[in-house]
């Protein structure tokens, strides 16, 4: 499991970092405080190249010259040592003598993994997103969003599209899931349940934490037929693919009922408000007496304070017809599906577990 703070140290961490943001942007003349925003663009984009280059990989191990690498994975060794150099200001490596790097630990992040690795996410974001994001001002303008704007076709239309989006789509969002599974376990207490669905499971990364946390509970992984049919190897790699049923499926239709646990995790930010409404209602009708329904998402903050959720709001004007929700807005979606949120639960990421039961 991921080494991980109590929710209440990451909570305070995260201010801290934003308190110190905010007093460097009142002090600096404002022309410099925007140019941090700049070097943010820079930065992704020096993590983004060695992960897409597997740089990452050839200094995993042990420290290496900027030539040796070079020379192993084919490119040129003097742009390699400055991109290098500067992935050294974002406490990705260190530089040592005679242009030698070392791998730190935040950079081992990038690095691929059997298991799930974030390196697939920033590759994704890094392939697609910026593709998408210079549309955000005709997303303002139009209404619409810039996938829909670029390719002239919905969000899940064009993953469904081109089998390499596709791929690369289902792993980034295992990656995503990787380091959100422990956070779920070490937050939350599921010894109450006997059988858990995941609503929109992708690959059954998350399910798959769960499972191993709890040797006698059994899941359900759901989602498009064509998602979980690339499953099995994942959840048996895991240890636990006799413990699950997969099941291919629209949540807009139904999903599979008498469960006692109904967990959706970034599902329903994908969607309206109405669209939401027709998931929720179809896990209200298909769970089981007392079962609970756990949204596992960002939520926005209030007025003027820094959140995550945000930010991830606006990936959604990017994506999707979705949105990120306000703790009331959740309660509102809940309430009109049946359901009564009955607490939020913190977790060492950004996202929260919202609990909710049948009115």
């Amino acid at each position: 499991m991921t080494r991980l703070p109590p929710p209440a140290i990451a909570t305070v961490a995260e201010m801290a970092r934003n308190g110190l943001d905010t007093l460097k942007r009142t002090i600096v003349p404002a022309p410099i405080a925007l140019l941090d925003l700049i070097n943010d663009f820079w930065a992704f984009h020096v993590a983004f190249t060695l992960a897409e280059l597997q740089v990452a990989d050839a200094l995993r191990h042990h420290a290496r010259s900027a030539e040796d690498v070079a020379r192993e994975l084919g490119v040129d060794a003097d742009m390699l040592y400055r991109v290098l150099r500067a992935a050294t200001m974002l406490g990705l490596c260190e530089e040592r003598a005679d242009r030698v790097f070392a791998l730190k630990a935040i950079g081992l992040a990038l690095c691929q993994d059997e298991e799930a690795s974030f390196r697939d996410f920033l590759v994704y974001m890094g392939n697609y997103g910026t593709r998408f994001w210079r549309r955000l001002p005709d997303c303002v303008r139009t209404g619409m969003s810039a996938i829909e704007l670029e390719t002239g076709r919905k969000s899940f239309d064009y993953l469904n599209s081109d089998q390499t989006v596709f791929d690369d789509f289902n792993r980034a969002m295992t990656a995503t899931s990787n380091i959100a599974c422990d956070a779920f376990t070490a937050a939350y207490d599921l010894s109450f349940a006997s059988q858990v669905v995941d609503i929109g499971g992708g690959h059954g990364r998350l399910l798959g934490g769960i499972l191993r946390q709890y040797p006698r509970l059994r899941g359900v992984l759901f989602d498009q037929p064509d998602v979980v049919a690339g499953a099995a190897p994942k959840l048996d790699a895991l240890g636990i693919g006799t413990r699950v049923e997969i099941v291919g499926g629209d949540f807009f239709h139904s999903v599979p009922s008498g469960a006692d646990c109904y967990i959706a995790k970034s599902i329903i930010h994908n969607w309206s408000d109405d669209e939401a409404y027709t998931i929720l209602t179809n896990i209200r009708r298909a769970m089981a007496p007392n079962a609970r329904v756990l949204l596992y998402e960002a939520i926005v903050g209030a007025p003027n304070v820094a959140s995550f959720a945000k930010f991830l709001d606006v990936q959604m004007i990017i994506d999707a017809s979705g949105r990120e929700r306000t703790a009331e807005e959740y309660r509102a979606l809940f309430s009109r599906a049946g359901l009564v949120m009955q607490r939020i639960v913190s977790t060492a990421t950004p996202l929260a577990i919202l609990e909710a039961r049948a009115a």
